[in-house]
């Protein structure tokens, strides 16, 4: 049977959106992991940095490196590092950061715009917030602060987008025996605050777009085509990577 001029334009394009799939996901991959490896020679030489605040040039879409901080328990910010000041006394290499970053935010599609946050400031700047060593144990954490029994998050991923849209918990009853009970989320009744929902999905962006951490964390739901996945939440005490 000789295929017509009409099945080899269909077969080149249905390979051709395999090919586009795989190079955005390699893209998404590449990103985060310039996000992971700019975290680490920056905890490396400032163990105590939780974010970096940053000027963003829309124009070339240049990323300019403001200053190194860290969060306080007591939830005050400190500068750790301030990039004109003490460019000369540190040793990080605050031009090759500032790169890795604009090659890391330069499609603002990236996954890496997960972790960006307007600064409080009225300065223009922005802030980007340091990946956790453990991002799934950071997200059990922030259930379970407000939800304890919390065994599972399902998560829906839409385009470029992650929202949560349940909570499964054991539920204990009074008899003793126990049970699971899914909490879904609505405008009405939120699962947390907003800034709660903003830290979960920006870190369930980052796990799915790392194949390592995808396949260990992600469970999905239904078939291929579906974008919605189970994210089970560690035991308290056990790091998962």
């Amino acid at each position: 049977m000789t295929d017509t001029a009409a099945d080899r334009t269909a077969t080149a394009l249905r390979y051709r959106r395999l090919a586009v799939d795989a190079f955005n996901e390699a893209q998404d991959q590449y990103e985060i992991a310039l996000l992971d490896h700019v975290t680490a020679r920056i905890v490396e030489a400032h163990p105590e940095a939780t974010h970096l605040t940053f000027a963003h040039f829309t124009l070339d879409r240049l990323i300019k490196l403001h200053g190194l901080w860290t969060t306080h328990p007591s939830g005050t910010e400190e500068l750790l590092l301030d990039v004109h000041r003490d460019a000369d006394t540190t040793t990080l290499d605050l031009d090759e950061l500032s790169d890795d970053l604009t090659d890391a935010l330069t499609d603002l599609r990236s996954a890496v715009w997960s972790a960006v946050r307007p600064t409080p400031r009225s300065d223009g700047r922005w802030v980007l917030d340091l990946p956790p060593a453990d991002r799934v144990v950071r997200i059990a954490e922030l259930v379970r602060a407000h939800h304890p029994h919390a065994q599972l998050i399902t998560v829906d991923f839409v385009g470029d987008t992650c929202r949560v849209l349940d909570i499964t918990c054991v539920d204990v009853s009074e008899s003793g025996g126990s049970g699971t009970k899914p909490i879904p989320a609505s405008d009405e009744h939120p699962l947390w605050p907003e800034e709660t929902e903003r830290q979960i999905t920006a870190l369930a962006l980052q796990i799915h777009s790392l194949p390592h951490l995808r396949a260990r964390h992600l469970a999905r739901v239904g078939s291929p085509a579906e974008r919605t996945a189970y994210l089970l939440l560690p035991q308290p005490g056990t790091s998962e990577g």
